[in-house]
Order: C-alpha cells, then sequence, then structure tokens
C-alpha cells in the first residue's frame, strides 16, 4: 500500500513541475538561498559584503529561471523529436548558452569572480541533472503504472 502511495505521489511531481514552473522557479530558489546561507550563519565561511549578495541572489534567480523555461523548450521539442535524451541534452545546451551569455553580460558591468563561469556551469549542470531525474524517472513511472492497468 505504501508503494503505490509513493508512486502515485511521484507520478504527479512531474505533471506539477510542468503546470507550475513558477512556484518550482520559486522552491528551488528557497532551497539553494537556504543551503548556501546556512554555512554562512554557522560561521562556516564568510558572508558577501557590498552589493554582492543582491547581485548573486538575482543571479540565482535568473539561474533558477533558465533552467525551468528549458522545460518549455523541452515541451517544444517532445512534439518534433522522439528521442527525450536527444531533447534532454537540446535543451541544456539551449539553456546553458542563454546563462553563459547572461553571465557574460553581467561581465561587462561589474567585476566577476575569476571562476563565475565554471561555478555557474557546475551548479547549472548538477540542477538540471536533478531535473533529469525527475524528467526520465516521473515519466519512466508513469509508463509503469500505465502498463500496469
Amino acid at each position: 500500500m505504501q508503494a503505490n502511495k509513493f508512486k502515485g505521489k511521484f507520478e504527479n511531481l512531474y505533471s506539477k513541475i510542468l503546470s507550475n514552473k513558477l512556484i518550482t522557479i520559486c522552491i528551488l530558489f528557497t532551497i539553494f538561498t537556504l543551503l548556501d546561507t546556512i554555512p554562512i550563519l554557522l560561521g562556516l565561511w564568510p558572508a558577501k559584503t557590498g552589493i554582492g549578495p543582491y547581485a548573486h541572489l538575482l543571479a540565482r534567480f535568473v539561474l533558477h529561471s533558465i533552467l525551468i523555461s528549458g522545460l518549455f523548450f523541452f515541451d517544444i521539442l517532445r512534439k518534433t523529436i522522439k528521442s527525450k535524451l536527444i531533447i534532454y541534452a537540446i535543451t541544456f545546451i539551449i539553456t546553458w548558452a542563454l546563462l553563459l551569455i547572461y553571465l557574460w553580460i553581467n561581465g561587462i558591468f561589474i567585476e566577476l569572480h575569476p571562476d563565475a563561469f565554471k561555478d555557474l556551469s557546475r551548479s547549472y549542470a548538477f540542477m538540471y541533472g536533478l531535473l533529469g531525474a525527475v524528467i526520465f524517472i516521473g515519466g519512466r513511472t508513469k509508463r509503469l503504472v500505465k502498463n500496469k492497468n
């Protein structure tokens, strides 16, 4: 009984993410901001000063927005391309390019950290991997439930 209850909740997660993109952006933003803030509050590393924290929070929000906007690309490409893996790779390249362009434009106006491009790429690849797990595992769970019925 518990396994069916868990499957039902996980199956709905994928459709909830697709239908509530803004809420998903806000939830991801909150979780990752808390994960970044807790070590600062515990004194494990120093807090950012000056305009740094605000620019960093804005950049994090844009990062999550572009990540979730990739779902729009995913939905559009899904109508023409059958392979989810190819669509996932194309969407990653498009959204990653958007992020790098965003960071490059920021670099024109403000001084970036020397490892900004590397940090952004690493953070984005991690979050996109999590999103891919939801897409592929969520879609697989849906198929398993359909086949079982």
